[in-house]
């Protein structure tokens, strides 16, 4: 059944076998003897399919496996080959049909008949009560039972068992090797180990002397009923609910990744919406201080600085301002005479309640002073309208804010004010107003007035400040936020590298039962997609119960359709990154060094 013709295997330099032949019976045990590091389980490897670096052939059922590729050696341990191992190698979370039915997870049985075979098997090794129960909870002789049950799913004509008693005490032990010994009457048990014991129930014993497999005992040889090998093509198989039950298993460890990408990329979503909180909070800000982009130059001008404002793309609204005399405000039956009225800088105001007057909105701002003689309650005052008359012409301005000054004095709007000016053409104007267009540029444009020579009154320190106090704060959440997700980066990179190194032996497992690589790398690709979605999915929840909880707290948290998408994003492309990362060394481990691991 199974030949070994002149066959050399190096491991670099050193030669573990040399030229060497064997022919194995069709039916019984052979016992593989030797010490560790003798052989034994390179010559196993061999025989598996598991190494093809080697000279000279092996042959199963007459045909030649030496020249097998990949994919073909795979289907050989697939419909020929099955596997005991000392460790069990069973897969924790799932249950002990569960585990025998991964054996039959490659063939062309109906599930019903598969469920049936693996039931049927259990009870025969005497374990049939503990077909549901997960694996962790079985001893030492129920694992290698149930092992033993997943060996014999495909109905294999060679079983390897590699120290399948290695991990037991000897009346287990004993009652493992009857059962291998009842399974050897129609096939060939190949049992590597070093316990003289174990070879009681051999036919066969050899070892590796010399680089030689040398035949020690023969009690028993039967090369009769020799069997062609089978190989099969490959059945379509759901890989995708091997990922779901691969990651139903897993899913504490790939909750736990999710939840620390999560994190991360939270916090960083949070200094997003602080800069979201922050510009709003600077454009309701310029909202209701509309004269902090106003700027006052006192003093008789000859055109020359009037030209030189208007030239500045930045600056609109200039114009030259007046003194004005026997001004009128009244609101309902109350009327309120102003005798003089002086341009004052009005960006130096600061407002005790509503907003500075708007350009286009007729509104005014007066002192209160002023707006005590028209209501002990000057916050009444806001929104409603006044006439402020001046020579004969009314104007009806609605009232929109209260400044702090000492006296009695109003502010009104550029576009308001400008219209109070246009009958004068015999004096000399008093000062010079402008407007700078955007809030950001009045720092700037107050600059290059000071580079000029040109002392104007504006709120450029306080804007500086502002605008200083915005960028270091948001500059330092970024550097906090960037910290967390580079945190939570690295603890899930950890953490996708600690469940992927549980994982080789099952990996190993399931090459050893005839998954191709092409077929493991789409298991774990398929894993890595549900953890991706998940990772997202808790990305969102978290997201939303930060708003909610921000809501209920009254904490602010502002974030553009824009920023969620790119979080969304974000968070599946980097789990699924990370995910091919951690798990690229698994899968192209090989199976025989998987196992070892």
């Amino acid at each position: 059944m199974l030949q070994v013709n002149h066959v050399t295997k190096k491991y670099g330099n050193a030669i573990i076998l040399e030229n060497s032949s064997y022919t194995f019976p069709s039916k019984g045990i052979v016992c593989l003897m030797g010490a560790s590091g003798g052989g034994k389980t390179t010559l196993l490897n061999l025989l598996a399919g598991f190494d093809t670096d080697y000279e000279g052939e092996i042959l199963v059922g007459g045909t030649l496996i030496s020249g097998m590729d990949a994919e073909k050696l795979c289907q050989y341990r697939r419909d020929n080959i099955g596997f005991v191992f000392q460790n069990y190698h069973l897969l924790p979370g799932y249950t002990a049909s569960e585990n025998v039915l991964l054996a039959s997870a490659l063939s062309k049985d109906s599930p019903d008949a598969s469920r049936q075979k693996a039931a049927t098997l259990l009870t025969r090794l005497g374990i049939g009560e503990k077909e549901n129960q997960k694996v962790e909870n079985l001893s030492g002789g129920q694992k290698q039972r149930v092992a033993i049950a997943r060996a014999l799913m495909s109905d294999p004509q060679i079983i390897f068992a590699d120290e399948p008693t290695g991990a037991l005490d000897r009346t287990t032990s004993t009652e493992i090797m009857k059962l291998l010994q009842e399974i050897s009457r129609d096939r060939l048990v190949v049992v590597i180990t070093h316990d003289a014991k174990i070879c009681e129930f051999a036919d066969e014993i050899i070892h590796i002397k010399e680089k030689k497999i040398i035949e020690e005992r023969v009690i028993r040889r039967d090369v009769t009923d020799e069997k062609a090998l089978v190989v099969g093509s490959s059945p379509k198989i759901s890989i995708f609910s091997r990922a779901v039950k691969n990651f139903k298993v897993h899913l504490t460890r790939y909750a736990a990744v999710s939840l620390s990408i999560s994190i991360g990329l939270l916090a960083f979503l949070f200094s997003l919406s602080f800069g979201n909180v922050m510009e709003r909070s600077i454009d309701d800000f310029k909202t209701k201080n509309t004269a902090f982009n106003n700027g006052y130059i006192k003093g008789a001008d000859d055109g020359t600085i009037l030209e030189y404002l208007k030239k500045d793309e930045r600056i609109e609204n200039v114009y030259y301002q007046y003194k004005l005399r026997n001004l009128t405000l009244s609101t309902g039956d109350k009327s309120e005479q102003i005798a003089e009225k002086f341009p004052t800088p009005k960006a130096t105001e600061s407002l005790s309640y509503g907003v500075m007057p708007r350009l286009g909105q007729n509104e005014i701002a007066i002192t209160p002073s002023l707006a005590k003689k028209f209501d002990s309650d000057i916050k009444k005052l806001l929104g409603k309208e006044f006439i402020l008359e001046l020579d004969g012409q009314k104007h009806k301005l609605t009232m929109s804010g209260i400044y702090n000054a000492g006296y009695d004095d109003f502010i009104v709007s550029s576009d308001i004010e400008q219209q109070f000016y246009k009958n004068i053409t015999d004096e000399k104007n008093y000062s010079i107003s402008y407007d700078v267009k955007e809030f950001s540029d009045i720092v700037g444009v107050s600059n290059v007035l000071k580079l000029r020579g040109i002392t104007a009154k504006t709120a450029s320190d306080e804007v500086y400040a502002l605008q200083n106090t915005f960028h270091s704060l948001n500059k330092l959440f970024l550097v906090i936020s960037f910290l967390i997700l580079a945190i939570s980066l690295f603890i899930c990179t950890i953490l996708l590298n600690k469940l992927q190194n549980t994982r080789y032996h099952e990996i190993g497992l399931l090459s050893a039962l005839g998954f191709s690589r092409q077929q493991i790398s789409s298991m774990i690709r398929c894993e890595n997609l549900l953890l991706s979605s998940l990772a997202t999915v808790v990305n969102l929840i978290l997201l939303f119960a930060s708003i909610l909880l921000g809501k209920l707290l009254d904490f602010a948290l502002i974030f553009t359709g824009a920023q969620v998408v790119l979080s969304i994003v974000a968070t599946f492309a980097i789990v699924m990154l990370l995910s091919a990362v951690a798990s690229y060394k698994l899968i192209r481990t090989e199976p025989a060094i998987a196992l070892k691991k």
